[in-house]
């Protein structure tokens, strides 16, 4: 699997101000552009070889210019067929990429994988610099690219759009099928989200990833665990749901409800809250407008190497967060955000408070 992981800039997180670093990027930015110096550098490919499955829709490929960026440098990105065919299994790319004097940010000359006729195995094609000028060529200057095929492979779902559990149950446990065929491996991506539930109040978030080898059709279980720590009277409910297939194609019952059953109120012990606080990212490291930001994860728990409990906040305009009964004790804070195909930033540095 190769997911295309992108870096966010710092943003700003408080109970008391602290600083988000996204993968390994700084408040100044992970892809800051090198000073001129007095050498334009060389320009090649990020990697000499690449993957992609058939349904994954872009495969994003880099372009680097590296040891220096003395002056304006450009350089043309083509593909050419291999078993591969432009039009068939991807779209044909012909583009000048351009740096700017005194720039060396990674470029990018991407290609659309099509999975409208599916095939079984593997198909390869090429991405190629050719033509630079401002700064000769480096090594590699070309990207083998290999396509693995989902023909036969079938489709993947959940078992049922509804479950329910009780609140006392300790856990619901959720299939995810895979029909319809079995060739190749396979897997998908899985999150929940909450609803009326609260993931760290009434359930533990879970997210990850199902892989069947080639001709497994058993199928998959995930177990969310149940919390009876805050009881309730009447139903909450979250939902989950399954995305980014590889190499297997999604069914038709792609996310589903759980309704959690209450038990009677009971007493309550003394509780606390916290609030976090937030402002969120608006550029890509590189500077450019970022667009797919999904939402933030908040994690916590009793020490600061053991936070599994998760809240998601699944909207990107928000920028705060109450959490709400907290036992006594001293709890530990983290937030990360996730894009649109649900990638996770790294860790912020933690936060405390003591109820």
């Amino acid at each position: 699997m190769h997911p295309r992981q992108k870096a966010f800039p710092g943003i700003f997180v408080s109970l008391i101000s602290l600083a988000l670093s996204f993968f390994g990027a700084t408040l100044s930015g992970g892809s800051a552009a090198n000073a001129a110096g007095t050498s334009a550098g060389t320009i090649s490919m990020s990697s000499a070889t690449a993957g992609a499955v058939e349904n994954l829709g872009v495969r994003t490929i880099g372009v680097l210019r590296t040891g220096g960026s003395l002056g304006a440098a450009s350089v043309l990105c083509n593909t050419a067929n291999g078993t591969a065919v432009a039009g068939k299994d991807y779209s044909a790319v012909s583009r000048v990429i351009t740096w700017a004097s005194g720039d060396a940010t990674e470029k990018w000359c991407n290609v659309t994988i099509s999975d409208a006729t599916p095939f079984s195995g593997e198909k390869t094609f090429y991405v190629k610099l050719s033509g630079p000028t401002g700064a000769p060529l480096g090594t590699p200057a070309a990207t083998k690219v290999t396509i693995y095929g989902n023909k036969g492979a079938g489709l993947v779902s959940l078992s049922a759009p509804t479950y329910t559990v009780a609140q006392n149950a300790g856990s619901v446990t959720i299939a995810v099928n895979r029909t319809s065929g079995s060739a190749g491996q396979a897997c998908v991506s899985y999150a929940t989200a909450n609803s009326t539930a609260i993931a760290g109040t009434n359930y533990t978030s879970e997210r990850g990833t199902l892989v069947w080898g080639d001709g497994d059709m058993a199928p998959k279980k995930i177990v969310i665990p149940i919390s009876k720590a805050a009881p309730f009277t009447g139903t909450k409910k979250f939902a989950i749901a399954i995305a980014r297939a590889e190499n297997v194609s999604l069914g038709t019952t792609t996310s589903a409800i759980v309704t959690i059953d209450g038990g009677a109120a009971t007493t309550s012990t003394t509780t606390g809250t916290a609030t976090l606080s937030w402002t969120a990212p608006t550029l890509y490291s590189n500077g450019t407008p970022l667009t797919d930001l999904a939402g933030y994860n908040l994690y916590y728990g009793k020490t600061s190497t053991t936070m599994t409990n998760v809240i998601a906040v699944n909207d990107p305009a928000s920028t705060s967060y109450v959490i709400r009964n907290l036992a006594p004790g001293t709890w530990y804070f983290a937030v990360v955000a996730y894009d649109t195909q649900a990638i996770e930033s790294t860790f912020s540095n933690l936060v405390s408070k003591t109820i």
